[in-house]
């Protein structure tokens, strides 16, 4: 008796140990993301000012050219430090000591990758004709292209020492930043035109990333040196390159591809309702922005459990069909906030409102096939639905104009979320195999 005594309050404190050590984990969980979701909310906030201040006063015409070279420059500018603020990302999250040797690679790979990326943009830009002015073309290239992605890098650094909300304020700055510009644009220089306002994007770009970049080096005490990256070095930052290429490429070459089949007035519409809908992926995105080192840390010898997987899918999947049946129907208030040009979104709310579960889903797996090390699998994955996607566009919109445009983006959503489902039971699976004492 006193044997099975002892064994039945052994078995009972290891499973009130397990059961406290579940709610700390979620409280901490609930609490990081909560700090998070804030400054997302703000950071979409001020998007939202920013699409319909922009949207209104440049009209689709001229909103669509603006975010179709946008878009082809945040697509270039993905691989930017040519993924060295990924790889500090990851080897951060997992020893902060490493943060200084990591940090001179990213400053050393910015310095002479954003010339050659300008170069391209400025080539493939003005290759494609589009009725704008050189002005214009360079101005994007220079905002989106080398001056937006020292965003990115220090929201990397913040991120991977586990500065969650700091990280997250980041591109809050910027934002704000750029809707103070479309502000001026609107209310005090009515009489301009694009040319004008893209002087004023790339000002207020610079103005914003260079208080980020000393507030950065000041807080984190970062070294301000350089150092060549070796050929390993190169190889694993290049992965990661691509990966977040890829991913900015899904939410920005899109708009390129429909300005260039149908034009800056389709562009127009399009982007406007992208844009509008995405705010709706708000807590998906502050759920995997604060999961990540946790992630990434699973992508060493702690993998996440078939029901923390599980569980996460069920959430992000029923959150995105609800947030989606909502954004179908916000699309009937369009032309009161854009204005009659946008008018033709209000009949097509359904694709919109489909297209939103997909991208949630999507964002989530893609994530966790990035913190399980699958680099090359999240990368074929997106690549994937690019190809899909431009491929349908190119088809549909010249017949079908704004409605093919949103019938490629679901049908590429979908194939992606789905295959990304796939993907990650399948690597789940062979983590299981491989750590069989976890």
């Amino acid at each position: 008796m006193p044997l099975r005594t002892a064994r039945s309050w052994s078995v009972r404190w290891g499973t009130r140990e397990r059961d406290l050590r579940a709610r700390l984990m979620i409280q901490t969980l609930a609490k990081s993301v909560s700090v998070v979701l804030v400054w997302n909310a703000a950071r979409l906030a001020l998007q939202l000012a920013w699409v319909l201040l922009l949207a209104r006063a440049l009209g689709p015409q001229g909103y669509g050219t603006f975010s179709g070279l946008a878009g082809l420059g945040l697509a270039l500018g993905g691989f930017a430090a040519l993924g060295m603020g990924l790889r500090l990302y990851e080897n951060v999250a997992r020893d902060h000591s490493a943060l200084a040797r990591h940090w001179v690679l990213v400053r050393s790979c910015l310095a002479w990758s954003a010339p050659l990326l300008l170069a391209l943009y400025l080539a493939l830009a003005l290759s494609m004709g589009v009725d704008t002015t050189v002005l214009v073309v360079v101005s994007i290239g220079i905002a989106e292209v080398v001056l937006a992605p020292l965003c990115a890098q220090v929201a990397f650094t913040y991120a991977s020492l586990g500065r969650m909300g700091e990280s997250a304020a980041v591109p809050v700055v910027l934002s704000l930043a750029r809707v103070v510009a479309a502000g001026i644009y609107l209310f005090i220089w009515p009489a301009g035109d694009l040319n004008e306002y893209v002087v004023l994007h790339v000002v207020a770009t610079l103005l914003a990333i260079s208080w980020i970049w000393r507030r950065a080096h000041m807080q984190l005490d970062l070294p301000r040196t350089s150092r060549t990256a070796g050929a390993v070095e190169l190889r694993s930052g290049l992965g990661f390159a691509s990966i977040w290429a890829s991913g900015l490429a899904l939410t920005s070459l899109d708009k390129t591809a429909v300005m260039y089949a149908g034009g800056g007035a389709v562009a127009g519409e399009y982007t406007a309702g992208y844009r509008l809908a995405s705010v709706a992926a708000l807590p998906v995105e502050a759920l995997t922005t604060t999961i990540m080192p946790r992630l990434f840390r699973a992508g060493g010898d702690r993998p996440l459990s078939p029901h923390h997987v599980l569980l996460l899918i069920a959430v992000v999947l029923a959150y995105g069909a609800v947030a989606g049946w909502l954004v179908g129907l916000a699309m009937a208030l369009i032309t009161l906030l854009l204005g009659d040009g946008f008018a033709g979104l209000v009949p097509l709310a359904a694709l919109v409102a489909w297209w939103v579960p997909a991208y949630c889903l999507r964002m989530l797996l893609g994530n966790m096939l990035l913190g399980y090390g699958r680099k090359r699998v999240r990368i074929t994955v997106e690549l994937s639905g690019l190809v899909m996607m431009v491929a349908l566009m190119g088809w549909w919109v010249p017949h079908l104009g704004l409605a093919g445009a949103l019938k490629a983006l679901l049908w590429a959503e979908w194939w992606m979320a789905c295959l990304s489902v796939v993907m990650v039971a399948w690597v789940s699976t062979g983590h299981k195999a491989s750590s069989p004492g976890v």
